[in-house]
């Protein structure tokens, strides 16, 4: 995998992250293609990845700290469960809200969160780290902004606020442990969690 220039690392972030949610933002493309979209995202960055030679390490699909990444992820998912449980016994969050969840649960779980987490934890930090970005800072802050910014498309303030909040977390575990397993299931559960407590119940 050869070094690359951070300039022209943010044409490949433009097309592939921002773009996309702009023109669904702007009503340029309808918002039910957002998973479409989502989905043709991943399957561009997996082959630009490939084309860019990266291994599966590279990306965060090991298994060497496989264990670590369930155990840190897996505590503070249990967390998030309980403050969403308190939130709701208090009547401070809408709740509950039900969608297909049929559909709803297995699509997010197993697709929608590890294909986030592949793009906005595992290849971005792949491509900063490859253009010479060791600022555990810049990786963190780049890779929640991006993450957040995808969600212009629901225009709402305070969505963009909460991922962006919990992007740098989600970041910041990342970082200590470059694991996609452990935190797509943190991210697939609170997602889940938040939008059948109707804190998210356009997601």
């Amino acid at each position: 995998m050869e070094r690359r220039s951070i300039l022209r690392f943010l044409p490949v972030l433009f097309l592939l992250f921002f773009l996309p949610a702009l023109l669904i933002a702007a009503g340029i493309i309808p918002f039910l293609f957002r998973l479409p979209l989502l989905l043709l995202s991943f399957c561009a960055t997996v082959l630009y990845c490939v084309y860019r030679g990266y291994r599966l390490g590279d990306l965060g699909i090991r298994s060497d700290n496989l264990a670590q990444s369930l155990k840190v992820n897996g505590v503070l998912t249990l967390l998030f469960a309980l403050t969403f449980g308190l939130l709701f016994y208090f009547r401070l969050i809408p709740g509950p809200f039900y969608p297909a969840l049929v559909v709803f649960i297995p699509f997010y779980l197993l697709l929608s969160s590890p294909m986030q987490e592949f793009l906005f934890r595992g290849f971005l930090f792949a491509e900063l780290r490859a253009a010479g970005v060791r600022s555990a800072w810049i990786l963190i802050v780049v890779s929640a902004f991006s993450f957040s910014f995808i969600h212009i498309i629901y225009g709402d303030w305070l969505t963009l606020a909460l991922t962006f909040a919990v992007g740098l977390l989600w970041a910041a575990i990342y970082y200590r442990i470059p694991n996609l397993i452990g935190i797509s299931v943190f991210h697939g559960v609170v997602g889940m969690l938040a939008v059948l407590a109707g804190v998210a119940r356009n997601m």
